[in-house]
């Protein structure tokens, strides 16, 4: 199992993709930021001021942003083998493909908690100065901070397993994405608006990841912080077990 990790953490480092989606994942976390601050105080917008613990559970959310990424990375990860034949050699050194499917887990697990803590520290390197400079207070233990940043994390590592196991499932790589990103930006969204659905939303991924985080602004009631968590964490597992699956009953790509 060891050896796997360490040439599934080889392909990883890689791949030069990965390295532009992170900088991609962090850019989107610090416009989240600035946006927020930027734009707070503007009349009309009926947002809390910077004082207020939802507007900075909201900003510390931000990080959060980035399993968007990660879920695409994860799709990569695996769709790259389908795609370039190097699952043959893969599965032909390592004939238990579950032990493959699991290193693969793992590893894309931890690039998605890298994804999560770069974008952590970017958020705070943009949001301590900044409120500093306003002369805004920050209680990061009693207003929730510190839970909406480790919740962040964990979305986002979540998230890139959850990807892998799309990219399992539909093994062409722009399907997969695509099909992923419409998820994430029309259904779930649809779902969380529409009256008849909406109570639904909570038990979705991404009512999950909002529940965790505890910074989300939906027309719905969210699961408590850490059922959103464990539901979360059931999605990942449930779409890792869904590779594993699919992996060891299907034929070798």
């Amino acid at each position: 199992m060891i050896a796997l990790l360490r040439s599934e953490w080889r392909k990883v480092t890689t791949i030069k993709l990965g390295w532009g989606m992170l900088l991609g994942a962090m850019a989107l976390a610090a416009l989240g930021v600035v946006a927020q601050i930027a734009s707070n105080g503007t009349p009309g917008t009926g947002v809390p001021p910077l004082s207020d613990p939802e507007t900075q559970k909201s900003i510390a959310a931000s990080a959060s942003s980035a399993y968007l990424f990660s879920v695409v990375v994860g799709i990569i990860l695996i769709t790259t083998e389908f795609r370039h034949f190097t699952s043959r050699p893969t599965f032909l050194l390592e004939p238990r493909r579950g032990l493959v499917i699991a290193a693969k887990a793992v590893i894309t697990a931890g690039v998605g908690l890298l994804y999560g803590i770069a974008c952590v520290v970017v958020s705070l390197a943009i949001t301590v100065p900044w409120l500093s400079a306003k002369g805004v207070h920050v209680d990061w233990v009693a207003n929730g901070l510190v839970v909406v940043m480790v919740g962040a994390l964990f979305v986002v590592a979540i998230f890139a397993v959850v990807g892998l196991g799309v990219g399992v499932l539909f093994r062409n790589q722009v399907a997969a994405v695509i099909s992923a990103l419409t998820y994430l930006f029309v259904v779930e969204p649809l779902v969380a608006i529409v009256p008849v659905v909406r109570e639904g939303y909570r038990y979705l991924p991404g009512g999950a990841a909002a529940a965790l985080t505890g910074a989300a602004r939906v027309q719905t009631t969210l699961l408590p912080n850490w059922q959103g968590g464990l539901l979360l964490l059931g999605w990942g597992l449930l779409f890792a077990f869904l590779g594993w699956i699919l992996t060891v009953s299907r034929d070798i790509p």
